[in-house]
C-alpha cells in the first residue's frame, strides 16, 4: 500500500475515532481490549475486516465489524491493542 494511500485511510479512520468519542458508552465497550494482544481479539471477533499498516508506529489500524457494531483498533509494533473505539 503506498504511503499516499495509507495516510487518507488512516486520516478517514481517525475522523470515525474522533466522531465516536463523543459517546462514553462506546469507549467504554472498546476500551476494555487496550492492553491485550492482537490474537486475544482475533479468537473473539475473528479477523479484522481491514488492516492498515501504521508506518509511523510499526502497528496498525484493525477495523472490525462484530456482532452489529463497528470497532477500530490501533496497535503498538509488539501487536499490543494501544487505542479502541466503537465506532456504534
Amino acid at each position: 500500500m503506498s504511503q499516499t494511500r495509507a495516510a487518507v485511510v488512516l486520516g478517514l479512520a481517525l475522523s470515525v475515532v474522533s466522531a465516536a468519542c463523543s459517546s462514553s458508552e462506546s469507549r467504554r465497550a472498546a476500551e476494555q481490549w487496550i492492553g491485550k494482544d492482537r490474537a486475544d481479539l482475533a479468537r473473539v471477533m475473528g479477523e479484522p475486516k481491514q488492516a492498515v499498516p501504521l508506518t509511523d508506529t510499526g502497528g496498525e489500524m484493525l477495523f472490525y465489524s462484530f456482532q452489529g457494531h463497528h470497532y477500530v483498533f490501533e496497535t503498538n509494533a509488539g501487536g499490543l491493542i494501544a487505542s479502541a473505539v466503537q465506532t456504534n
